[in-house]
């Protein structure tokens, strides 16, 4: 990824953060959430959908766990591969089961499932890309009722572990769907500084974005333009982790450096931009400019975890 190397070496500068990208980008878009709240992603991807969005939306992902004396790992989400009938089987059983705990589960895709409570649970949770192919012991909800959402969801794994769905796919040597992993989740958030920004990128998160703000979503291929500012947020090469697939990875970070840091460096070369920064999630900000990308003496030394 040359253009990016040249745009890192050359950096103003870079600063910490403790935020997920989603969370900046809506930050800078008005979003008033605290640093402990989740990005509501659930809501605005059924947004961009032009489903139901009242009411608070998580993304109830169904996951393969596997389970140790020492750990509680979680299967890459591709490993799963349900059908539609498997999926609407599976969620029929959780909403009758937890009905009077105010559940109700819906399948947008068989890998997207989404949950509506009746109220704002107070939790946080951790985001699938990053808990998939890990141990999840310490990836749990957390927040002031963790301790009720913990005894639910292993009360699900149970509840899951005999269902027929699950009991035909182990005769047929597939993977089970024995848990739900939740993130993402929220009431849609006011965006109330219209049209100050353009935005682009291809995910239904960002489309929900878009249509929750009042502004077209360009392509992250499509032609850049010079005097406005842009927020783009770059979700290739997290995608292809959560199949576990190293070589989709590289394709994903040589699409990104084809797509995007190509053009923005020749951009940046040319004067043509005059400023840009890059976010990692979380992890660092890094902040480049026409006139220091131009300083060819200068070598700096910065990580930046595209895939994290």
């Amino acid at each position: 990824m040359p253009s990016l190397q040249q745009l890192l070496k050359r950096c103003d500068s870079y600063m910490e953060s403790p935020l997920e990208s989603e969370a900046m980008l809506l930050r800078k878009l008005g979003w008033q959430g605290s640093d402990d709240d989740d990005v509501p992603v659930a809501v605005l991807e059924r947004l961009a959908c032009g489903d139901d969005s009242d009411g608070y939306w998580f993304r109830a992902d169904p996951v393969n766990l596997q389970e140790d004396q020492s750990f509680l790992m979680m299967s890459y989400p591709s490993a799963l591969n349900l059908t539609l009938d498997e999926s609407k089987a599976l969620t029929d059983s959780i909403n009758e089961h937890f009905a009077e705990d105010g559940w109700h589960v819906e399948v947008m895709e068989t890998k997207r499932w989404y949950l509506k409570l009746d109220k704002d649970p107070h939790i946080q949770t951790t985001p699938m890309w990053r808990a998939a192919g890990r141990d999840i012991f310490n990836l749990m909800p957390a927040g002031e009722n963790s301790t009720q959402w913990h005894s639910w969801l292993m009360e699900l794994q149970m509840l899951l572990f005999n269902h027929p769905v699950n009991e035909k796919r182990v005769e047929q040597g597939l993977a089970t769907a024995n848990g739900l992993w939740l993130w993402g989740g929220g009431y849609l958030p006011e965006l109330p500084n219209k049209h100050q920004y353009g935005l682009r990128g291809d995910s239904q998160f960002m489309q929900g974005v878009a249509r929750q703000y009042g502004c077209e979503l360009k392509d992250l291929s499509d032609d850049f333009e010079s005097g406005n500012q842009q927020l783009m947020l770059l979700e290739h090469a997290r995608i292809a982790l959560q199949t576990g697939n190293l070589n989709q990875g590289i394709e994903a970070l040589i699409k990104l450096e084809k797509d995007v840091f190509k053009p923005l460096y020749k951009l940046m070369k040319s004067k043509n931009l005059d400023s840009m920064s890059l976010v990692d999630s979380p992890g660092k900000i890094v902040d480049f400019s026409s006139s220091g990308l131009n300083k060819w003496w200068r070598r700096r030394n910065v990580d930046i975890n595209i895939i994290d």
